[in-house]
């Protein structure tokens, strides 16, 4: 019996020792890596991310959200393609004038070569597309009616915000929307230049007065509002195309 009282007066006495050594040391953290954050007294604060580039000016914020104001803007297929060449510019807004996705044109593509529009004419995706087809055709038939290819297409401004035929008052232009394009000279690569102004008259008796005829008439079939020299004094000088809307439907067209 005593030698049993002994035993358990020994384990008393261990018990808190093992106990003491059987807890784990607690982990030491590890040190914070650099650039996480600043203190700033005993509050910390992360940097704040930023996509800006350095040496560009960030887009302006919205006043009430403060939010980087966002350009949406369509893609053009003919200026992705080579079809056209040109280049997107910022979006245009003058009143009741405007064009969200304006292109600036500097040629046409076709077959290897250009043709050039030195007026760097602005307008819509859909107006530089259908200009690119009507130029393809009216210079298969250069080449097969007067021996030459179109050099460069003498134009307009294209988008220009004012009123129609330049009234007063009325309905905005098709210019005013970027949805139209004047032609008033067409250089060929042989050194010519047909202009309507003197070439149009003398459809009956030249071949330059012949082709602007073809051309006229071309442009019908691509675009809904082709006018010239029979349409009225305005356009002596020039053929005007847009894709404006004639009808419920928007389908009628208008070839004078």
């Amino acid at each position: 019996m005593k030698r049993l009282i002994a035993i358990l007066a020994l384990l008393s006495l261990t018990a808190p020792a093992l106990a003491q050594d059987a807890v784990e040391d607690p982990p030491i953290p590890q040190p914070r890596p650099e650039g996480l954050g600043e203190t700033q007294g005993d509050t910390l604060t992360q940097k704040p991310e930023t996509d800006i580039t350095e040496g560009q000016d960030p887009e302006p914020a919205d006043s009430e959200t403060g939010e980087l104001e966002r350009i949406y803007q369509a893609a053009c297929p003919a200026l992705i393609s080579g079809r056209i060449v040109g280049e997107m510019i910022p979006p245009l807004s003058e009143g009741t004038c405007g064009q969200q996705s304006p292109i600036a044109l500097d040629a046409i593509a076709l077959n290897g070569r250009q043709i050039a529009l030195p007026g760097r004419p602005v307008t819509s995706c859909s107006v530089a597309t259908a200009l690119a087809d009507w130029a393809e055709d009216v210079d298969a038939y250069a080449d097969a009616a007067l021996g030459t290819r179109i050099e460069s297409l003498a134009t307009g401004p294209g988008y220009q915000c004012r009123l129609r035929n330049g009234a007063d008052t009325g309905f905005v232009s098709e210019h005013g929307l970027g949805n139209a394009v004047d032609i008033s000279a067409i250089t060929m690569a042989d050194g010519r230049s047909i202009t309507i102004l003197d070439d149009w008259e003398t459809r009956a008796a030249s071949e330059e007065g012949q082709f602007l005829s073809f051309a006229h008439s071309s442009a019908c079939t691509g675009f809904t509002t082709v006018l010239g020299p029979e349409a009225n004094a305005d356009h002596e000088d020039h053929f005007h195309f847009d894709l404006g809307c004639h009808g419920q439907s928007c389908t009628a067209r208008i070839c004078d």
